[in-house]
């Protein structure tokens, strides 16, 4: 039963019967649009014609026939200059001049810092053999005098 329904409520739906049934019948109204071979006349009829425009529902035109909205004009724009700015050259690259006036020294290596023997330790302290004090640190770093710190391996110190 439901079946039979369906099918004829599709059938009628793809016939169009049920989609006129649904919208009101409109006259055909013939399309006033001005033409090369309709002269003054028609021109004049085009244009006292209202504007389109949607109805309330906005599926289809409030009145027809109807003339659209004028274009916009834009030959009316002013005119701008068009500025394009360059990018700047690159800096020329210096030209090679052969030997440079002042010789140049390859710096000197340097000299690993000196190892420290140390005599004794006592509780966080240590005595290089020169008297020099190491407070102790965490596990094998202490520090010299200066605040500096130094690598303690046995009984030599290291200071960076």
């Amino acid at each position: 039963m439901k079946t039979a329904i369906l099918c004829c409520l599709l059938a009628l739906t793809g016939s169009g019967t049920l989609a006129q049934a649904a919208e009101p019948a409109r006259p055909a109204l013939p399309r006033v649009v001005p033409d090369a071979s309709g002269g003054a006349a028609a021109t004049e009829a085009f244009r006292r014609l209202p504007l389109c425009s949607l109805a309330p529902d906005g599926k289809r035109l409030l009145v027809e026939p109807c003339r659209p909205a004028p274009s916009r004009n834009f030959t009316q724009r002013r005119a701008v200059p068009q500025t394009v700015l360059r990018m700047p050259p690159p800096p020329a690259p210096p030209a090679p001049s052969g030997y440079a006036a002042t010789p140049v020294t390859p710096p000197t290596p340097l000299a690993p810092p000196p190892v420290q023997p140390l005599n004794n330790c006592i509780g966080g302290v240590c005595r290089g053999a020169d008297g020099t004090p190491y407070q102790g640190g965490t596990g094998n770093v202490v520090l010299d005098p200066a605040g500096r710190l130094c690598s303690r391996n046995g009984a030599w110190v290291q200071c960076f």
